[in-house]
């Protein structure tokens, strides 16, 4: 939808914890937060060119 595929991995790592929680696989899901908090962290420059709107997106050209 938006065409940044960061901004998709990003939403991913968010969502798989959520949805393994709810699935009734709590551990799991805890060591899948650990996961996306470290993957976040790691790819804190993406964040920041997404807030900054200078993120290159999927099909661009330059």
């Amino acid at each position: 939808i938006s065409r940044y595929s960061s901004l998709s991995a990003l939403v991913a790592t968010a969502v798989i914890p959520v949805v393994l929680y709810f699935a009734g696989h709590e551990k799991v899901a805890l060591l899948f937060a650990l996961m996306t908090l470290i993957t976040w962290v790691k790819h804190r420059a993406n964040i920041q060119r997404l807030l900054a709107g200078t993120e290159s997106r999927i099909g661009d050209k330059g």
